[in-house]
């Protein structure tokens, strides 16, 4: 395949378009169909727009329909009447006569091509009326058509969609519903958020026992801080020495885990009172509790 091949996609050469037998003008008038599509498609100059000028030829603001010319014309104008009258072909050259039979070939030629396009054409059209009556003819029996009776009964139907609201509106007892749910959703997210601060209220009320407060606890602590305890050096380099050595990594796992899960299921916070605890106490639930237990208790028979 050379390289001039593939500016036409790899073919070796494109037929040229079929040149149209009817040139120039229509062979017919246009139906009703092929006028109501033109008049859809705007055409020509708009007002206010300066006509263009070319030398020999004339422009106008709105399209002229071309005049039809039948076949028949054609025939007569192109055919009949270029043929030669009264030719007397003794006295012709063998070259003039042969001239002659060409073109009388050439005349038979384009009549049969003016006959054949024209029944082409005619066909064409004829196809196109036809479809056209079927796509009517379909259109009408759909419009037309009888559901069935369990169609009927059993699917909704575009009117029905239509004729009503889109969607259905709540009642009394499913709107108070919805409500009272809307509520309850916010008062929880609400309390959920209370008892979040106040957890971490109460970490840090449980933390302020280890704040320094007082002068002596700041000395107290200067001194721990300054002052060199072997033991405890001691101590703490063989911890040290044990993490680094991986040793010791269970055992603190499992003592920090030892203690989230107390907490988790005592309800505590890092060992203290956690906040369920705080609530029944200042509830009075716990003193209530104890007394019952305590007349329990003394009820028992000895």
């Amino acid at each position: 395949m050379g390289k001039r091949t593939l500016k036409f996609g790899g073919k070796s050469g494109i037929l040229p378009k079929v040149r149209p037998v009817f040139k120039r003008y229509p062979i017919r008038p246009k139906t009703d169909e092929e006028l109501a599509e033109e008049s859809k498609v705007e055409q020509g100059f708009a007002e206010g727009v300066p006509l263009p000028a070319k030398k020999g030829f004339t422009f106008h603001r709105q399209t002229i329909e071309k005049p039809v010319v039948t076949v028949e014309e054609r025939i007569k104008k192109n055919i009949d009447e270029r043929k030669p009258q009264n030719i007397d072909e003794s006295k012709l050259s063998q070259d003039e006569i042969w001239k002659l039979k060409r073109d009388e070939i050439r005349r038979e030629h384009l009549r049969e091509a003016y006959l054949k396009e024209s029944k082409r054409l005619q066909r064409i059209d004829e196809l196109k009326k036809i479809q056209a009556e079927k796509e009517l003819a379909t259109k009408a029996s759909q419009s037309i058509y009888e559901e069935t009776e369990a169609t009927k009964l059993t699917l909704p139907t575009i009117d029905s969609y239509l004729s009503g609201p889109i969607m259905r509106q709540r009642t009394e007892e499913e709107q108070e519903i919805v409500t009272e749910q809307r509520i309850l959703n916010r008062k929880t997210k609400e309390l959920f958020v209370k008892e979040r601060k106040t957890n971490q209220l109460l970490e840090l009320y449980h933390a302020a026992a280890n704040f320094i407060t007082t002068e002596e606890e700041l000395e107290q602590a200067i001194k721990d801080a300054f002052e060199v305890n072997v033991s405890k050096f001691e101590s703490n380099q063989m911890i040290i020495e044990n993490k680094l050595s991986g040793y010791s990594h269970a055992f603190s796992n499992i003592n920090t885990n030892e203690g989230l899960v107390l907490d988790e299921v005592l309800g505590q916070v890092n060992g203290q009172p956690g906040l369920e605890t705080v609530k029944d106490t200042l509830d009075g639930e716990i003193e209530r509790l104890k007394r019952e237990a305590q007349l329990a208790i003394n009820q028992r028979p000895h």
